[in-house]
């Protein structure tokens, strides 16, 4: 796949350059009327094809390790699904693949054989109920826009698919006041793959309770068609206040920068470690705000660092941008972030804190990807229980395991990004960077810390060789990120 797909995205530079070169060819060549045009023309043709790639169904597929070229075509309803499902099967012989957006095969540098793409699958059905290719950002969107509510907790890239979102384990940032990414899914519309027979008697309702566990366990065995939310399970867009914690090592006691980040009212929470800061993780916490009472500790210089005072609210400018580049690609580089603790005490509304990431819809950003030669994976795993735990205790245990990630990153290049909900239950999600051969490092490195020695991989990023054979190297069992999850729940 990483050959095929690095060639497609190839061709965005190149075109690019051809396009230029073209044009100022014609320029150059405007005295010569037949060449200026056929150059003109060229240039033109260069630039539709330049263009096609921009376009959700030829990123899709270039993401997905198929040709973004060519004219194809994509279910809109979901009897067009099934239709296609049964004739990729039937020409193929073998049960087709699904693709919504294509990012969870790209991060996964998985091929999609036999594809059925779903990005024309999209749009609102009623009020709470959306097609399963319609992205992330557009039905939280439309929820906010109809009824001022939002997700408790979302999946922070935003141009996924709410079919992947639900069907692949995603999950969000949640902290301890917070509620799982999947909490307001109340059913999805699913067809089920398990033979021929079963995809030809079409799609039916179920609640996402219920057949989540399947999709985990089996990915592929079912396609999502459509998913309807509970609105009751969606809260009003209230107002977050951001802070910045300095977590250290320390080998005694919980810092305290990681007891902040603990906090219990913690609605979101990130904890980003690499080895441009290696004795420093950065972690940001959103935490319920009033604006009535607490307005004047919010403010911030107009133009960043000069002028007078003003409200400090997110996002503003490049402000989310910013941050993210400085929480997660200066954890891999550089390792600058802006010292002064007052310029990340903005106040933010829920929405805008899931949609941590940046678009990554501009093709530069898996362009870069495939350039540092990194993967991304993420350990999902419960820390060990505790004998009458604590407070303290429970810190302590966190604690162990920054510490072994801030060791880890001395010896190796990369980024880990630790995700927890509730410190009771002990359930981290620990997301990283790094070349394949580092795999066995990051591993090995988590170990002592994974309960009963399980752990799950995240279904939609890199499960390769590199990253299952330290597992099992290192003697750990790998369960399902459900499984996993039930050990806490």
């Amino acid at each position: 796949m990483v050959a095929s797909t690095a060639l497609w995205l190839a061709c965005a530079p190149v075109l690019v350059a051809a396009f230029a070169a073209l044009v100022a060819g014609a320029v150059l060549l405007r005295d010569n009327l037949v060449a200026s045009v056929l150059l003109g023309a060229a240039a033109l043709l260069v630039l539709l094809l330049r263009l096609r790639l921009g376009a959700a169904g030829a990123r899709a597929r270039l993401l997905s390790g198929n040709s973004p070229f060519g004219c194809f075509r994509a279910p809109q309803t979901p009897l067009d699904l099934v239709d296609a499902l049964c004739a990729v099967w039937r020409a193929t012989g073998r049960r087709p693949t699904v693709v919504g957006s294509g990012w969870g095969w790209f991060i996964a540098r998985a091929h999609a054989p036999d594809a059925v793409f779903t990005h024309r699958l999209k749009g609102k059905v009623n009020d709470h109920t959306f097609l399963a290719g319609t992205e992330l950002r557009d039905a939280e969107a439309a929820l906010r826009k109809a009824h001022g509510r939002t997700f408790w907790s979302t999946p922070t890239m935003q141009r996924i698919s709410i079919g992947s979102w639900l069907a692949r384990s995603c999950h969000g940032n949640s902290g301890a006041a917070g509620k799982p990414s999947s909490y307001a899914a109340a059913r999805v519309l699913v067809v089920d793959l398990t033979t021929l027979h079963a995809a030809r008697a079409g799609a039916r309702w179920l609640d996402y309770a219920t057949i989540k566990h399947e999709l985990d366990a089996r990915p592929g065995q079912h396609a999502v068609a459509a998913v309807e939310f509970e609105p009751e399970r969606m809260p009003v867009d209230f107002w977050l206040q951001k802070r910045r914690t300095d977590v250290v090592p320390d080998p005694f006691v919980a810092c305290q920068g990681l007891r902040e980040w603990l906090a219990p009212e913690a609605v979101l929470r990130v904890l980003f470690f690499g080895a441009a800061r290696r004795d420093l993780a950065i972690g940001v916490v959103y935490a319920p705000f009033d604006p009535e009472e607490d307005a004047p500790d919010v403010r911030r210089e107009c133009c960043g660092c000069c002028g007078r005072m003003i409200p400090h609210v997110d996002p503003h400018d490049c402000s989310a941008a910013c941050m993210s580049m400085q929480l997660d690609t200066c954890s891999l580089v550089c390792g600058w972030y802006e010292t002064a603790k007052r310029s990340w005490r903005g106040i933010i509304k829920l929405s805008d804190a899931n949609a941590f990431s940046p678009d990554p819809s501009w093709l530069g950003f898996p362009i870069v990807s495939l350039l540092s030669g990194t993967v991304n994976f993420e350990l999902i795993f419960v820390l060990p229980l505790l004998v009458a735990p604590t407070p303290r205790s429970q810190e302590l245990r966190v604690q162990k395991l920054c510490n072994a990630l801030f060791a880890v990153y001395r010896k190796v290049w990369g980024r880990s990004e630790l995700r927890m909900g509730s410190l009771d239950k002990g359930l981290v999600f620990v997301d990283c960077i790094v070349r394949e051969r580092d795999a066995a490092a990051i591993v090995a490195a988590i170990k002592p810390h994974a309960h009963a020695g399980t752990v799950a991989l995240h279904d939609g990023k890199f499960q390769g060789e590199s990253v299952t054979r330290a597992i099992r190297t290192a003697g750990l069992v790998r369960k399902t990120p459900r499984v996993v999850f039930s050990m806490h729940y």
